[in-house]
């Protein structure tokens, strides 16, 4: 992210977060799909990373939304809250990261899975999320 942006940094970090939790949501499809055989426990936790990113998205959405309406002048309460769901994305995102180390490591399914390799290019995708380099 750029920070030429001026006070509208904070509805651009708005755009970045909701486009990565919609990335993460189809992710959490790409591994079912390239991992058919994929354990039961790991489909289920697949399954419940990608309702919690729709939820996450969806919230995003209503906060830019919110900021149109009111012609990008956000309340003090409102940039905390805007601020508070960008935190609140990237730690989803670094558990999802951690999740899916995890799951290259203990899952048989992805280890024996050649195109499983798919995992790995997610992980990196996701790292490449411009605020994970800052905490």
């Amino acid at each position: 992210m750029r920070f030429f942006y001026g006070e509208n940094n904070i509805l651009r970090a708005l755009e970045e977060a909701e486009f990565w939790k919609h990335q993460e949501s189809e992710h959490t499809d790409v591994i079912m799909e390239v991992v058919p055989d994929l354990e039961d426990e790991y489909v289920q936790k697949l399954e419940e990373y990608k309702e919690i990113f729709n939820s996450t998205r969806a919230r995003i959405v209503q906060y830019m939304e919110s900021a149109v309406n009111c012609h990008n002048t956000l309340s003090p309460e409102m940039q905390q809250n805007i601020i508070n769901i960008i935190n609140l994305a990237i730690r989803q995102s670094q558990v999802f990261i951690d999740f899916l180390s995890m799951l290259l490591r203990d899952s048989q399914a992805v280890l024996n899975n050649p195109t499983a390799i798919v995992i790995n290019n997610i992980c990196q995708r996701i790292q490449f999320w411009p605020f994970l380099q800052y905490y």
